[in-house]
């Protein structure tokens, strides 16, 4: 009896909550009477013109700037209509799972693009030196190609590098593995060439620019919407009109998504097939396959279908190059979209409590970072200890788990809170401004 009469004051205030926040207004605008020469805009914006234009500009900050490594190959593989279909739910899912992360967590894609661009600034000079040597283009779009996993060696035709003659005759009739085909990463690029298997193959950028997606026009788009939402926002703060929680957390994603166009400015985008780097004829040589085969992490299967697999998934996770980021990165970036949200610290909220919340987790996104740093550290501390490995894992797994979770928990709130405070809105926050007539999308 007592759930019950809980229940049913549950469910009656839910329905108080849903009545008050479906209080609606209309305004009312009068229409010429004759024939006019221009119409202005009405001076006001209604809830789903916030909504929309929010969202559009949400979706150019997480969408168009994913610069994916390239995925893996279908290579003749399910035949038919449910294989095609099959391949491209795995497509969609590729990209979709790390637009989810870009909505959740922004942060974590301008850290790994970062950390590419880092890796990639410093592994070029050593190629780029190689490349002059043999007279052929190297640019740091080259280095970032590869660092995706753009180029493969195969068996089975005649791109060769200049000067080297393979083992096997050309006439020869292919084995399974000749027709195999392998990722190169810097390292090995770098080991075949200095020990002279090969010489670099003459690839312009202008292929690698063939292969990319992105395209000014798509970025130019994609950078209005998001000027225009900060011009939006500063047009506002400075009429002193109210903006809703929503449009400060867009400013939250407009501020990762230029730094991370910026970053990706040399990055192929959306690359589906990988570049043929170097073919033989016939078997790829010995030497070549022993390097390819190496020591290296990334090379240590002979088997066709793991080797392809094992790099063809690779994502944004398996860029990393040995703590090529510095610490600083890892404390200021997660501040490039947390500080944003605190911009709304005294905003009115549905509820005190939800305000109180929002500032906590306001701060605790914006300090992830530095938590994060201190976790690490204590992580060291314990190591002094000298405890047992099962007790030092533990401790790491309940540690991270926890640090994750609230994480987690912290962003999924704001993300539902910017949406709730839509229907809690000041009156002035529906007055427009001029952004209101100015080109743009949503």
């Amino acid at each position: 009896m007592r759930s019950s009469s809980v229940c049913i004051l549950v469910l009656i205030w839910a329905y108080s909550q849903v009545a008050q926040a479906y209080t609606k207004f209309e305004p009312e605008c009068t229409n010429p009477e004759g024939v006019v020469n221009f119409v202005a805009s009405p001076p006001t914006r209604g809830t789903l013109d916030i909504l929309w234009s929010s969202l559009f500009t949400i979706f150019a900050c997480t969408w168009t700037i994913l610069h994916l490594n390239v995925p893996q190959q279908r290579d003749g593989q399910d035949p038919g209509t449910l294989g095609d279909l099959k391949w491209a739910t795995k497509a969609i899912w590729y990209k979709g799972k790390w637009m989810l992360v870009a909505v959740i967590a922004p942060e974590v894609i301008l850290f790994y693009a970062l950390e590419r661009l880092v890796s990639a600034r410093k592994q070029h000079p050593r190629i780029k030196k190689l490349a002059d040597a043999d007279q052929v283009p190297w640019t740091l779009t080259h280095t970032t190609f590869t660092i995706m996993g753009g180029f493969v060696v195969r068996g089975g035709s005649d791109r060769v590098g200049k000067g080297f003659t393979p083992e096997s005759p050309t006439t020869q009739t292919q084995s399974p593995a000749a027709k195999e085909w392998y990722i190169l990463d810097i390292d090995t690029i770098l080991e075949l060439r200095s020990g002279g298997h090969i010489v670099l193959p003459c690839i312009p950028e202008a292929e690698i620019d063939d292969h990319s997606k992105g395209d000014l026009l798509t970025k130019g788009i994609a950078a209005i919407q998001i000027l225009w939402a900060i011009a939006t926002a500063i047009t506002r703060a400075h009429l002193g009109l109210a903006i809703s929680v929503l449009e400060i957390s867009v400013l939250a994603f407009a501020a990762c998504a230029l730094l991370i166009y910026a970053v990706y400015w040399s990055s192929p985008k959306d690359v589906s097939v990988p570049i043929t780097f170097l073919q033989w004829p016939g078997a790829i040589p010995s030497p070549v396959m022993d390097i390819i085969l190496g020591p290296n992490p990334c090379h240590n299967s002979t088997s066709f279908q793991t080797k392809r697999k094992q790099k063809a998934t690779s994502n944004l996770d398996q860029n990393n190059e040995a703590g090529l980021v510095s610490n600083s990165s890892v404390l200021f970036v997660p501040l490039i979209f947390g500080a944003p949200h605190l911009l709304a610290w005294n905003f009115t909220f549905p509820t005190s409590a939800e305000g109180i919340l929002w500032r906590t987790t306001s701060i605790y996104c914006s300090l992830v970072g530095l938590i994060f740093y201190i976790c690490q550290e204590t992580h060291n501390i314990v190591l002094s200890l000298r405890l047992s490995g099962r007790v030092l894992t533990l401790l790491e797994d309940i540690s991270f788990g926890v640090f994750l979770v609230v994480y987690i928990l912290a962003r999924l709130f704001m993300i539902v809170e910017t949406f709730r405070t839509l229907l809690f809105l000041p009156p002035s926050a529906y007055i427009a401004t001029w952004t209101s007539s100015a080109p743009m999308f949503g």
